[in-house]
């Protein structure tokens, strides 16, 4: 058995094609990884009063500089300076940004506060106003004191119906309060391992769709099924070089991926409340880096699913074309569902889908920290679970299925 896996894994990636595409997608780990660092921009007045535009990781030491009293908890009498801050302000200037403020002074006094600030203005202001339209009259000091009474409030009333509501304040208990927060984490990095996932999984739909398919196009099958270990043998060990092969890349590529990010903005951002990271209404108590994990966790799980459901389509087509059309289709249906329609039942079909935790703004990461719910009967099932439990379940149903096609397969 050993020497049919190194013969097949010999086999597969040798072939140019394939190694080549393995090396591109890995390199391209250190490439989208470095991105987001190169958005991250900012402002600095230095000694003379000029201004000066920073990027990339000054940008980012210079924004934990600014943001280093509001480091830690938001406490209720840090969110009340905040507030307070915003009202002197407002009164001077008739508004909190430029050009109306002068530059200067929102770089002092609103920047090394904004996150704050923008917490308060999500959660304390009324229905409809954020802080960019906020005046002094929306917001009070005096507010500060009920900030995580509303944030509980206003994170229920997400649910679409009193079950989706009820189903909230169950799974939004553990939240600690008050949130921490920890200047540094960068939002678009989870982003970007979303989009690397994607790319990833596109190119294991590339190498794997012909493993089995393109034995039958070339009558090759009906020799070797003929031989000793010819068929479920075989089978095996088709399917575990593939599964090798994708637990490598998977992990030089997201170690790679993780590695750079967190060396640019610095690992201490991870210790931050998700809720001062992106939106303030997330449902999971998790830190950054628990959703960091969380998601690393998921691509692979969901991308496992994707490639055990390639397997299966392989060893069902009767050549490498059609294999590879159906993997593609597979891999990109969910999107294309997201993009068509969001009704419950096209949830429950995108979300059950091999590659439901796989996409762009319709990705597992956004399923974790949004309120998505589907309704299966009378049962309110919040999607970060549905994606996780259908993959879990499809792996080795698909695994399963591949090798039966495939020793009941009769070369035509």
């Amino acid at each position: 058995m050993r020497r049919l896996i190194y013969l097949e894994m010999k086999r597969v990636i040798t072939t140019r094609s394939v190694w080549v595409m393995l090396a591109v997608i890995i390199l391209l780990s250190a490439v989208l990884a470095y991105f987001p660092i190169t958005f991250v921009k900012t402002e600095q007045i230095d000694e003379q009063g000029n201004i000066t535009l920073l990027q990339k990781k000054e940008a980012v030491d210079c924004i934990k500089e600014k943001e280093k009293e509001i480091n830690g908890e938001i406490t209720e009498e840090k969110i009340r300076k905040a507030i307070l801050v915003f009202q002197e302000c407002y009164r001077e200037y008739g508004s909190v940004f430029p050009p109306d403020m002068p530059a200067e002074e929102y770089i002092r006094r609103i920047e090394p506060i904004y996150p704050v600030l923008e917490m308060a203005a999500i959660v304390l202001a009324p229905k409809g106003v954020s802080l960019y339209t906020m005046t002094d009259a929306d917001i009070a000091p005096g507010d500060a004191a009920r900030f995580y009474e509303a944030f509980r409030e206003k994170l229920s009333m997400e649910g679409e119906t009193d079950a989706e509501q009820k189903k909230i304040r169950e799974l939004s208990q553990n939240i600690k309060m008050p949130f921490t927060y920890v200047p540094g984490c960068d939002f678009a990095s989870f982003e970007y391992l979303t989009m690397y996932m994607l790319l990833l999984m596109l190119v294991f739909a590339v190498v794997i769709s012909p493993i089995f398919s393109a034995e039958y196009q070339t009558g090759a099958d009906s020799i070797l099924r003929c031989t000793r270990h010819g068929r479920a043998h075989l089978a095996f060990a088709k399917i575990i070089t593939a599964l090798l092969i994708f637990a490598a890349v998977f992990s030089v590529g997201t170690g790679i991926f993780l590695l750079i990010t967190n060396l640019a903005f610095g690992t201490e951002g991870l210790k931050a409340s998700m809720q001062t990271v992106w939106g303030v209404f997330i449902i999971p108590a998790f830190t950054a880096g628990q959703v960091q994990t969380a998601l690393a966790a998921e691509q692979f799980l969901s991308v496992l699913a994707t490639v055990s459901c390639i397997l299966f389509l392989s060893a069902s087509c009767k050549n490498a074309q059609d294999s590879l059309k159906a993997s593609m289709l597979i891999g990109l249906l969910p999107m294309l569902i997201g993009m068509i329609s969001s009704e419950n039942l096209a949830r429950i079909i995108r979300c059950i889908l091999p590659s439901g935790g796989i996409g762009l703004s319709d990705s597992f990461l956004f399923e974790l920290l949004g309120t998505n719910f589907v309704h299966v009967g009378g049962c309110v099932i919040w999607t970060p679970y549905l994606v996780i439990g259908a993959a879990a379940v499809e792996i080795p149903l698909f695994l399963f299925l591949t090798v039966r096609v495939y020793c009941r397969w009769e070369s035509m």
